[in-house]
């Protein structure tokens, strides 16, 4: 079965493939840049998830929610790029799972507080890969999909 993980990002979105019997895994990376509007950005990130998943047909899709913030601009930026990103997996008939970022904590390192650098390692040591040239939303992606494939028994 072919999961994929999205980490939804005003600046970057990343998407993590997983092939659940190999555990073959691929990413993808959109970089925003800082000059797009709100609009525009929104409008990448769905022709980047739309994209993503034609190429890769996953059976499921697994995103993480936006953290609590307190600047409403960002949360709010934050909550329309994933609904973006979820709207093109509905699209594509793909069911779509969501995961806080705490849930992601738990199920990867076993800590709800883990920060982005525990995730990156052991990510790359359960999946024998390293991301060390990525940034950390590869493997929060990479994360994203694990937590499905975790919580799904798959």
């Amino acid at each position: 079965m072919l999961i994929i993980g999205v980490d939804p990002g005003s600046s970057t979105t990343a998407c993590g493939v997983i092939e659940t019997t190999t555990k073959h895994i691929e990413f993808e990376v959109l970089k925003l840049k800082r000059n797009l509007n709100e609009v525009e950005k929104i409008m990448n990130v769905f022709e980047f998830i739309k994209k993503t998943i034609e190429n890769y047909n996953p059976e499921e899709f697994a995103i993480e929610t936006p953290f609590y913030s307190v600047n409403i601009k960002t949360a709010m930026i934050l909550t329309q790029i994933k609904t973006a990103a979820i709207i093109a997996a509905r699209l594509l008939n793909i069911p779509v799972y969501q995961y806080t970022p705490r849930q992601i904590k738990q199920a990867i390192c076993g800590y709800g507080a883990a920060d982005k650098k525990q995730i990156k390692f052991v990510v790359e040591k359960t999946l024998k890969i390293d991301l060390s040239s990525q940034p950390y939303d590869v493997s929060d992606a990479i994360a994203v999909a694990l937590t499905h494939i975790y919580v799904r028994g798959l």
